[in-house]
């Protein structure tokens, strides 16, 4: 499988994976995935924006401003529009070593905020397990802090996304802290979305937050999956797993990539078609072992838009090659597609709130009340 890079990204990149048809009479069913990975709780824009490719001179980074909670779902409700089956999933790390507005609250405002974006599928990633399995399974299922109690104008409802956590097990029980997978459907045809974290987490978060809890290896938790997958039907396998890789280039480009995603693809099952990767904290689009592997920076700064075509008669993904699409600067326009809150844009700045549902009135309002 080619993989042909068409355009530069910055914020927004858009995968176009597609083949001739297998079927002369059913159309295939197309599927956009929008993916994130270490949003670290960032409501507000992080101060260091993303650094990209000078446009005047390649050899040379510049800064531009990019991601928080107002911007990502300004963007995700634009790379929304116009597609019929959407789904946003995430790579891990979307709370825990958040800035205070979230932290504060025991990352609360981050769930409340991904939620009102409509994300529908999350790996657990190391930094989820910051406060132990205990807080995390609050963060899903929602109740009050043990301490802290509910500080908010409202009970915490929790996430209104699932977790996943294929190789995260409860010594005690055997069984896993929240499911292994969960597959979607669309138009008839299933897509299975395996979610876990990296078999060192317990190395980097505390022995208290570890203790019960085992980490197994990542392409022998997904590989033990695949048969239960087939025997359901399901041929087109996503993995969002948080761990990743060091790529050469910049951040639209992949002429090299080290690191533990490497050798973790190329022990994948060949069943595995697409896996959206994080922790590195790096943007890439590249192709490992015949796989598309994505990962998208940071703090909300980059939505990768994973663009499929679904073969109603094998029921598995069709891919042929990938356009991305150029990030733009937020004007006090109306929204636009393919154009992203905070890039390079002539024109001026936007002076009011950009559109996509965030508020961080409620945050706010818990910080006066605490006071």
């Amino acid at each position: 499988m080619r993989i042909i890079v068409r355009a530069v990204v910055a914020f927004a990149i858009a995968t176009t994976l597609a083949a001739p048809s297998h079927s002369q009479t059913l159309a295939p069913v197309e599927l956009r995935i929008l993916a994130i990975n270490d949003f670290h709780g960032n409501l507000r824009p992080p101060p260091g924006g993303i650094a990209i490719a000078d446009p005047a001179d390649k050899t040379k980074k510049t800064i531009v401003p990019a991601g928080g909670a107002e911007h990502m779902a300004t963007l995700v409700k634009e790379l929304r529009d116009g597609h019929n089956n959407t789904v946003f999933v995430a790579a891990g790390d979307l709370i825990g070593a958040s800035p205070f507005l979230s932290a504060m609250f025991h990352d609360e405002p981050t769930i409340e905020a991904l939620s009102m974006m409509g994300l529908d599928i999350a790996a657990v990633g190391n930094h989820e397990f910051d406060e132990g399995k205990d807080e995390l399974l609050r963060m899903q299922n929602g109740g009050c802090h043990p301490v802290d109690k509910c500080q908010g104008p409202h009970p915490f409802l929790g996430a209104r996304f699932h977790y996943l956590a294929a190789s995260t097990v409860e010594k005690a029980t055997g069984k896993t802290v929240f499911p292994a997978y969960e597959i979607r459907t669309f138009e008839g045809i299933p897509v299975a979305f395996i979610g876990l974290t990296l078999k060192g987490t317990p190395n980097i978060i505390s022995p208290e937050s570890a203790a019960g809890l085992e980490f197994r290896d990542e392409a022998e938790t997904v590989n033990a999956l695949v048969p239960e997958l087939k025997a359901r039907g399901v041929e087109a396998i996503v993995v969002l797993i948080h761990e990743g890789g060091l790529p050469a280039g910049d951040y639209n480009e992949c002429p090299g990539i080290s690191g533990p995603i490497v050798d973790i693809v190329k022990r994948f099952d060949r069943a595995v078609d697409i896996v959206v990767s994080g922790h590195t904290h790096r943007a890439y689009v590249c192709e490992i072992d015949g796989r598309l592997v994505t990962s998208g920076d940071k703090y909300g700064t980059i939505v990768t838009a994973i663009d499929l075509k679904l073969d109603p008669v094998s029921r598995d993904i069709e891919r042929q090659s990938q356009q991305q699409y150029r990030p733009h600067r937020v004007l006090c326009e109306e929204p636009r597609s393919n154009r992203a809150a905070g890039i390079l844009r002539q024109g001026r700045r936007a002076d009011r709130q950009p559109s996509g549902g965030i508020d961080h009135g409620d945050a706010f309002a818990r910080a006066q009340q605490r006071r």
